[in-house]
């Protein structure tokens, strides 16, 4: 079977290519946000200094671990029911805002009664309980987007995104050119966060006005568990090791680690929007009715993640020196550790896995493995970060990403017979690539200016990449990143 047999490309209709043109808006809005983040972490950390920054990214964490119980879901399900009954779009939206309000109290309140037990100093405790003003709020707000997702309005939802990024970012720069601490900071954060949801709110409440049907709001809140858990679980593995650290050893170390791992946390967006670009060929490819377009849609994409992931893993850990120092100075060398061994982590986020469990509607399978990697990550990450500070707590979220990989592969084969033989023999080969890469950087390019030594591994690697691929990767690979649509 052939590629044109498995995939044919059509023009997009006008309804189409108004739904396309809105969710190019979204990935390029999701870029430019991660990009935003990014710059205002380093911005930060470059002000506060190791010290300070460690106390700003554990009340952060902090802050960010129990913002995910304001929404246990109710986003995903909105966009869900609403898609389904668009009829009834004015009473999911209420029930949705009344979730989100009840869930939103419930776990600022909780925050503040947990911060009574961490044993955080009083600076600590209070920029948590800012942040967390922020970070709930934050997710309040993402009601909102929701539901004009749900409506496929992706470019407001992207615009206000954006802006609200682009707000933080310039409220952040003004703090610090006035030179005022990380209150200011926090308090900056806060009060944009309390303007947004009070313009988006009116605006939204002003078009869609909410009709309260009490009857409905229980099957509502059940139909969000799945995705509530789903996010729980991930919230905590992106989570906890800041907190256990911070608890453990202190703010400092809290601060490396955080430093550290940005590089990779800023990436996370590339799987997730490749995702959004394989789900809607898998929806259209039933399992087992047309195995064979399945099988060829995880083959495919599984070899292009393994592509961008080792790559990635290539520059991050042969560089890691060298980007620490430029992005964040000489006061985080520590934080290098931490890089180098957090970038054997990327071959486990860049999974096609996920996304082929989701395309089966088996939620609450992929919630379930990702609960058992949440509960390894809580267990890895006491007894590592005891003994080895934070490159323990950067192997803990590395041995978590492997296990919920292996686990996903292992379902999929067994459950569904998912041939695995391709993509194991595509990794031996690019592993090869990899050591034979790093024998020649140890060797000759490392002593070469960063740039010469980068460009040069940059582009014996996509000879290399390229010799793996075929014309059926290449066109598939051309059609993801192109104006093209796919029908099966």
């Amino acid at each position: 079977m052939t590629l044109k047999d498995r995939i044919s490309i059509k023009k997009p209709s006008a309804p189409k290519a108004r739904i396309f043109a809105h969710s190019m808006a979204a990935n390029a809005a999701t870029v430019f946000d991660k990009l935003v983040f990014f710059a205002l972490s380093v911005i930060t950390a470059r002000y506060l200094g190791l010290e300070q920054f460690g106390e700003y990214a554990s009340a952060l964490a902090f802050a960010t671990f129990f913002s995910i119980f304001a929404d246990p879901g109710i986003g995903g399900a909105l966009v869900r029911t609403i898609s389904r009954e668009p009829e009834l779009e004015r009473t999911h939206f209420a029930g949705a805002l009344a979730a989100k309000l009840l869930f939103s109290a419930t776990a600022y309140g909780a925050l503040a009664v947990a911060l009574c037990f961490t044993g955080f100093n009083r600076n600590t405790a209070y920029l948590a309980l800012i942040l967390g003003m922020a970070r709930v709020g934050n997710v309040f707000l993402a009601g909102f987007y929701a539901l004009y997702d749900a409506k496929e309005r992706f470019l407001l939802s992207s615009f206000f995104n954006s802006s609200f990024s682009f707000s933080v970012l310039a409220g952040t720069i003004f703090v610090v050119l006035l030179k005022r601490d990380y209150f200011a900071l926090a308090r900056v954060r806060a009060g944009i966060v309390i303007i947004y949801i009070a313009a988006v709110g009116a605006l939204t409440l002003y078009y869609y006005r909410p009709m309260w049907k009490p009857g409905r709001f229980p099957g509502f809140l059940k139909g969000a568990i799945p995705f509530g858990l789903s996010s729980l679980f991930n919230n905590i593995g992106q989570n906890a090791a800041v907190l256990i650290l911070s608890l453990v050893h202190g703010t400092t170390p809290a601060g490396i680690f955080t430093t550290g791992y940005l590089f990779l946390s800023s990436l996370f967006f590339i799987p997730t929007n490749l995702n959004r670009v394989l789900l809607p060929y898998l929806y259209r490819c039933p399992f087992p009715e047309q195995k064979e377009k399945f099988q060829f849609a995880h083959d495919i994409y599984a070899k292009l993640y393994a592509l961008i992931s080792s790559y990635i893993f290539i520059v991050l850990f042969f560089y890691s020196r060298e980007f620490i120092l430029i992005v964040f100075g000489e006061r985080y060398t520590a934080s290098i550790e931490v890089l180098r061994v957090s970038a054997f982590g990327m071959p486990f986020v860049f999974t096609v896995a996920g996304a082929i469990i989701q395309s089966l509607d088996l939620q609450r399978t992929l919630a379930r493995l990702q609960g058992m990697a949440a509960a390894f990550n809580i267990i890895a990450c006491v007894i590592l970060i005891r003994f080895f500070g934070a490159g323990g707590a950067a192997a803990a979220v590395v041995l978590t990403g492997a296990l919920l990989f292996f686990s996903m592969y292992y379902f999929l084969y067994r459950r569904h017979s998912v041939r695995l033989y391709r993509t194991f023999f595509l990794f031996v080969k690019l592993i090869l690539i990899v050591l034979a890469l790093y024998i020649l950087y140890a060797t000759i390019f490392s002593a070469l200016f960063f740039v010469y030594s980068f460009l040069i591994i940059s582009a014996i690697y996509a000879a290399a990449a390229t010799l793996l691929l075929n014309g059926d990767d290449i066109r598939v690979i051309r059609e993801t990143v192109g104006v093209k649509w796919i029908k099966d």
